[in-house]
């Protein structure tokens, strides 16, 4: 999913609520999403199965942190957990530059210093050979 697709998803739903302060406007920028363009289809299919199961759209923070998604709300039920959870696992088997099919990979710093990524055979060496 390109980042203008997902804004104009973003933009079909109303946008994002902030779960940090709700006096803001809704949050319609892609930006939102601190990870790489590979998982936008993951965060769209996630916030689609959170609005169906009655998800209130507020969130605080939407990252990658060891090399998966992390998709952080204020508070949810256990339906909504549970389905945060299932694409928080999706994001360890999907490239998060392509969106392909993807692995976890441990040593993606510098120097093959501890930096966890999950990327496809394609992206990993890609860096691997960038950082050579």
């Amino acid at each position: 999913m390109t980042e203008k697709k997902f804004e104009e998803y973003l933009i079909e739903i109303g946008g994002l609520e902030n779960g940090f302060y709700s006096d803001r406007e809704p949050i319609m920028s892609r930006w939102i999403c601190s990870v790489d363009d590979g998982w936008l289809q993951l965060i769209h299919d996630c916030i689609s199965e959170l609005i169906a199961a009655g998800w209130n759209r507020e969130t605080t923070q939407i990252k990658e942190k060891f090399g998966g998604l992390r998709f952080y709300i204020n508070s949810g039920s256990d339906e909504i957990h549970e389905i945060i959870s299932k694409y928080e696992d999706l994001s360890y088997e999907t490239c998060e530059v392509c969106g392909e099919v993807g692995e976890l990979r441990k040593d993606c710093g510098w120097n093959d210093g501890l930096w966890y990524k999950t990327m496809c055979d394609k992206h990993y060496n890609e860096l691997k050979e960038e950082r050579k």
